[in-house]
């Protein structure tokens, strides 16, 4: 899921691995300061690496989980899930194998869950640092994002405001579709508070919020940073 529909330029930054509190934490933080329950999230990490890493990686992965192999012209994808049902936190591995060799090998960590509470914030901590310490580098890249449940109210005037305030957002722009029965608003902001970003007509971007309002039901509002992306 891409919601930005202008052509961007990823903008790579310094590492985050010096941060107390991850992007995924505030987002939850700012969501649950305003009433509303989390549905679902995903942190998604994003490496290209040589082959010889990737290989080791590879190797890895192949003796610890059972894998699936995809391909096609372009890829071989492998993909490696480590799920178990006494934990809230589920991590998805994707290998990217580029056929032609003037592109990079990819490493892909998804690590997502469907609630969030003080225990899920532990659980994520130690699987998402443990395995990020272990597979990556400073050259990473994270996404972050979460949905909420669709029983939450929203005062858009207020709501908007308390985000402003909370992320110290700058540069914002709001974006309206009505076209269908169900009426989406998209709001885009910058802040200082972490180190990825986009670029948009020389803006910095790195917050991104979609309000989802069906005519007859609650809203449904899905934050990320620095863009909203779904990784499977």
């Amino acid at each position: 899921m891409l919601l930005i529909s202008v052509l961007f330029i990823f903008t790579s930054v310094a590492s985050v691995q010096g941060k107390t509190v991850s992007e995924i934490e505030q987002l939850a933080d700012f969501v649950t300061n305003q009433q509303l329950p989390v549905k679902e999230w995903q942190v998604i990490t994003k490496e290209k690496m040589t082959e010889n890493s990737i290989n080791e990686i590879l190797k890895d992965l192949k003796n610890s989980y059972k894998a699936s192999r995809m391909e096609n012209e372009n890829i071989i994808k492998f993909q490696f899930r480590d799920t178990h049902k006494e934990r809230s936190v589920n991590v998805t591995y994707n290998v990217m194998l580029p056929k032609k060799k003037e592109s990079y090998p990819e490493l892909t960590m998804v690590v997502e869950g469907s609630a969030w509470n003080q225990d899920i914030k532990s659980e994520f901590h130690h699987v998402f640092h443990s395995i990020s310490t272990k597979y990556f580098s400073s050259n990473k890249r994270i996404f972050s994002w979460l949905k909420t449940e669709t029983g939450g109210i929203i005062h858009n005037g207020v709501f908007e405001k308390e985000l402003i305030n909370f992320f110290n957002l700058q540069h914002t722009k709001t974006q309206l579709d009505t076209t269908t029965n169900i009426e989406r608003k998209y709001i885009y902001g910058y802040t200082e508070n972490w180190d990825e970003k986009i670029t948009i007509e020389d803006i910095p971007v790195n917050v991104q919020i979609a309000i989802t309002h069906e005519k007859k039901g609650h809203p449904e509002v899905t934050l990320g940073t620095p863009i909203l992306i779904n990784e499977y």
